[in-house]
């Protein structure tokens, strides 16, 4: 199987410095000839063009969603570049940047799959619209507008208007959701698999219901989409929103293995990798290790 990189260096989702240098510190770090340890084929695809824009002119293009314009184009071009991987029966890892981008990314794969499920591992809820969300920054918007709330202009990118049905929708480790994103998400079919039900069932259980339910539901395949925030603030310090009670590098490596080891996985966001903000490259560390295990896992699909 061929695996194709896919850099987004983009912070516009996030309004903070830093997470645009993630996809070059990373290949700087070695992170394709690490990869390629598993023996897999691994394509450096290079990086989606993001626009360089004037910090002052944020909120030019659209007044609710900061750096519009550049949120869509970099979305819409790494939907077909996404999209045209799968089609090419590769395996793409779209390496982020800010979690803004799995708008794009799963616009693609859910272009090329039927019936698409995801499973979102992130410490934030990520399911704002441009009207409820208080900062305005698109990082925590792109998987409401994937399951068709918000801009329509962002739900429609792409080829199809709603790119995922609610019940195909699996969010892991949320414990700083706001108060009217819960609202929003108490009322879809959202599966949320929060602090305290992670706690009383266990994260295997917790995947193995996933996987069980994915394949009552006939998904087709599985996105990834991973923010390192997942893990707790004191274990990934090169990331711009941390937050506490978090999860380990073992706990993401056991939801990793249990997933990409069903053989529905097939493609996977890794985001919020911020250089700025890493200590002694300790998050830079964690995150070439992390990528070389899911190499290793997605070579045994082979």
């Amino acid at each position: 199987m061929n695996v194709n990189l896919i850099g987004v260096p983009t912070n516009h989702g996030c309004d903070r410095n830093g997470a645009q240098y993630g996809p070059k510190k990373l290949r700087e770090a070695n992170i394709v000839n690490i990869m390629k340890k598993s023996e897999l084929s691994i394509y450096d695809m290079g990086d989606i063009y993001v626009e360089d824009i004037r910090e002052k002119d944020k909120f030019l293009s659209d007044k609710n969603i900061k750096y519009y314009n550049s949120i869509y184009n970099v979305n819409l071009n790494l939907a077909h570049m996404v999209y045209t991987s799968l089609n090419n029966k590769d395996f793409p890892i779209i390496i982020g940047g800010d979690h803004s981008i799995a708008l794009g990314s799963i616009s693609g794969a859910s272009s090329y799959f039927k019936n698409l499920g995801v499973v979102w591992i992130d410490a934030h809820g990520d399911f704002n619209t441009e009207i409820i969300s208080e900062s305005k920054n698109s990082h925590g918007m792109p998987l409401a507008f994937l399951c068709g709330y918000g801009d329509e202009r962002l739900v429609n990118l792409y080829r199809y208007k709603t790119k995922l049905h609610e019940e195909n929708v699996f969010h892991i480790g949320g414990r700083d959701i706001d108060i009217e994103e819960r609202k929003l998400l108490d009322n879809t079919k959202v599966s949320m698999y929060d602090k305290n039900r992670i706690n009383k069932l266990g994260i295997e259980k917790i995947i193995h219901e996933i996987i069980e339910k994915c394949k009552k539901q006939n998904v087709d395949a599985i996105h990834i989409s991973l923010d390192i925030d997942f893990m707790d603030k004191d274990i990934v310090k090169g990331t711009g929103t941390r937050v506490s009670d978090g999860y380990s590098i073992e706990d993401t490596k056991l939801i990793l293995k249990e997933l990409i080891n069903s053989g529905l996985v097939k493609s996977m966001d890794f985001v919020e990798f911020n250089p700025i903000l890493d200590e002694n490259n300790e998050t830079l560390n964690i995150c070439t290790n992390l990528l070389e295990y899911t190499s290793n896992l997605i070579k045994k699909l082979k």
